[in-house]
């Protein structure tokens, strides 16, 4: 059993998240954000694949066959109540009403209908169609990319032709990965994409819906060798129905996880990051020893504190935030929150993971209750939990893009917080958040 102590992790997939807050020994801390989109979307996608695995097992099983009715023929269909029968018998489900009640779900994402759409799911001698085997998917977006991501799971990841295997980069292995650029090829090769842009229109459109991402979440898709991508979904794995019990929230047989608990977040995660620019010589952690500091006193991380007392500041690397000053140190041993140093390149690029929000805060009596750090781009090292910028929205890690419309990007902390303290009672910030911390 790993050791969890003092490391933060990002976790993508629910079964996972589900896995940890079983854990009485994890502090897991909650954070409403983008994580709860991505947490959604992976619910939908393991649904869909429970429903592409269910019918493989069914046409292995000869469940799936053409069938008359009044001198009609009804092609690749199954008979409801043999289905049922199908389910318990092959332990699928404990119960018929449990298999039915899995059925509607897979009925409520287009899975499966009735072939002429006249009926729900039931225990009856009626006709069912997976949608895939009538080509009526096409008409529903995420199910039409749903099988385009799950036919090229399949041929990246065989052995003889497959381009997804375990990389090494920075000290860190990447399992079941690709590099955008091979993604790229692929596609063309197999007729997916008639030419590169379409294939990078392809890999573009498959983060955006988070069936692939970026292996540290650092950028959108791109045609490059250097940048390493995963199936955010095993599509390899074993499924039963009833797991579809794992990602729905009502119902006599849907109690398995409560969805408060599934909707959690994890912050996130590894110490290294893949990058471009990554080096020996220019590796992240290098990167943030090399940050311009200004100290507040001798000993004290040189952060600019927009409190005048800070006995109420929280920061979850350091406890040693004081009053403000300006006096020189070395502040090489006190840990940065970033989990990697973004540069204003990066921040500026079309293909920027981070997005804009405007946040106003009104001071109270005690001040503004942040912390700032950095230089070129300045960003948030800690916030008060009980001052006004925590009610406003305002989060660590947020890099400033301005102060009340003047732009700061390029500024250090010195100056971003002179700005600031400048406004009387209230300051409006424009601040970049990760696509991953991002509010909803």
């Amino acid at each position: 059993m790993p050791s969890w102590d003092g490391l933060l992790y990002k976790v993508s997939a629910p079964e996972v998240l589900r896995a940890l807050t079983a854990r009485p020994d994890i502090i897991i801390e909650i954070e409403m954000s983008s994580f709860s989109g991505n947490i959604e979307q992976c619910e939908r996608l393991e649904i869909l694949l429970i429903g592409e695995k269910l019918r493989e097992s069914l046409q292995d099983g000869g469940m799936i066959q053409n069938r008359k009715y009044h001198l009609r023929t009804y092609r690749n269909c199954v008979v409801g109540r043999e289905l049922l029968d199908w389910l318990v018998r092959n332990k699928h489900c404990e119960t018929r009403q449990c298999a039915l009640e899995a059925l509607k779900v897979l009925q409520d994402h287009n899975i499966l209908h009735h072939v002429c759409d006249d009926h729900d799911v039931k225990d009856d001698v009626l006709y069912y169609r997976f949608r895939r085997d009538d080509d009526t998917y096409r008409q529903f977006p995420n199910l039409d990319l749903f099988y385009t991501a799950f036919t090229l799971y399949n041929g990246l990841s065989t052995r003889t032709h497959g381009i997804m295997r375990a990389y090494q980069q920075d000290g860190e292995l990447y399992r079941s990965a690709f590099p955008g650029a091979e993604f790229v090829d692929h596609v063309m090769q197999n007729g997916a994409a008639g030419s590169r842009e379409e294939g990078l229109a392809l890999g573009r459109k498959l983060l955006e819906n988070d069936v692939i991402r970026h292996v540290t979440d650092d950028f959108h898709f791109r045609d490059d060798r250097r940048l390493l991508y995963q199936f955010t979904v095993d599509f390899a794995g074993r499924r039963l129905l009833s797991d579809v019990f794992n990602y729905v929230g009502k119902g006599a047989c849907r109690s398995v996880v409560p969805r408060d608990r599934m909707r959690s977040s994890v912050r996130l995660s590894q110490s290294k990051f893949f990058t471009p620019t990554s080096s020996p010589s220019n590796t992240p952690e290098q990167r943030r020893k090399l940050e311009p500091v200004v100290s507040c006193h001798a000993g004290i991380p040189s952060d600019v504190i927009l409190d005048v007392d800070r006995s109420r500041t929280h920061s979850g690397d350091s406890g040693n935030d004081t009053d403000s000053s300006e006096t020189a140190t070395d502040t090489s041993s006190f840990r940065s929150v970033l989990l990697r140093h973004a540069t204003v390149h990066e921040l500026l690029s079309p293909d920027t993971p981070y997005v804009k929000k405007t946040i106003r805060v009104r001071s109270d009596p005690v001040g503004y209750g942040f912390v700032i750090r950095g230089c070129s781009p300045t960003y948030v090292q800690a916030v008060d939990p009980q001052g006004p910028a925590a009610a406003a929205g305002l989060k660590v890690r947020q890099y400033i893009y301005s102060v009340n419309g003047q732009y700061v990007l390029t500024n250090d902390h010195k100056e971003v917080g002179s700005k600031i303290l400048q406004s009387d009672s209230h300051v409006t910030l424009v601040v970049l958040t990760h696509k991953r911390d991002s509010i909803l």
